[in-house]
């Protein structure tokens, strides 16, 4: 019998994946086909077919062992290149020891700890629900086209071949496919927004 995993559960959403450290080779390999065709092939007991994956990966790992920034994401992590280059953005967060940043950080916790133990109403005036959240992104979805200047193209072309002559230790993360990202991102920005054209203002924020 052939049961739907979390990728093909997730068609048309968001799949979170957390210790793709400790993930099996194979399942690499399924992920990757996943992000890149949005599609999973499967050939099970008799059965060949395509699985739609049609969803947003949020991905977490762990570094191996003590991170090195002057090593390259591959090298401190277990992903391959080819398969960090499937993500729009990869974000490296440091556990570093600043005495500031950890009074802000344990003010945040203890302020939520306080917000669970009242009975807090949040200010819809400032905080949107979750309802009128997915009733924003229907709307900009179904009526806004982002389209890019010249302007903007010439940003992003200018940043993309930036990067490439810079890409020392990231080379993975520099193919074609960042350009890509790059476009995703700029238009992902005016859709929040609303607008529908893509100037260069937009791509520089």
């Amino acid at each position: 019998m052939l049961e739907a995993g979390a990728l093909v559960l997730a068609d048309g959403g968001l799949c979170c994946i957390d210790e793709f450290d400790s993930m099996r080779e194979h399942d690499r390999a399924t992920i990757h086909e996943a992000m890149e065709q949005q599609t999973i092939s499967v050939a099970k007991a008799g059965l060949v077919t395509t699985l739609s994956t049609r969803t947003i990966v949020f991905g977490a790992t762990n570094p191996k062992g003590h991170y090195d920034p002057e090593q390259s994401l591959s090298v401190n992590t277990t992903l391959s290149g080819p398969l960090l280059s499937r993500f729009d953005i990869v974000l490296v967060l440091l556990d570093t020891k600043n005495p500031d940043w950890d009074a802000v950080v344990s003010s945040h916790i203890l302020a939520e700890a306080e917000t669970k133990n009242h009975n807090y109403e949040e200010d819809l005036g400032t905080i949107w629900s979750l309802s009128m959240l997915r009733r924003y992104i229907q709307f900009v979805k179904r009526y806004f086209r982002p389209v890019l200047t010249k302007e903007a193209e010439k940003v992003i072309s200018s940043y993309y071949q930036l990067q490439r002559r810079s890409a020392t230790q990231n080379a993975a993360r520099t193919t074609v496919r960042m350009l890509e990202s790059l476009i995703r991102l700029a238009q992902g920005e005016l859709l929040t927004l609303a607008f529908s054209w893509l100037g260069p203002n937009s791509i520089c924020h």
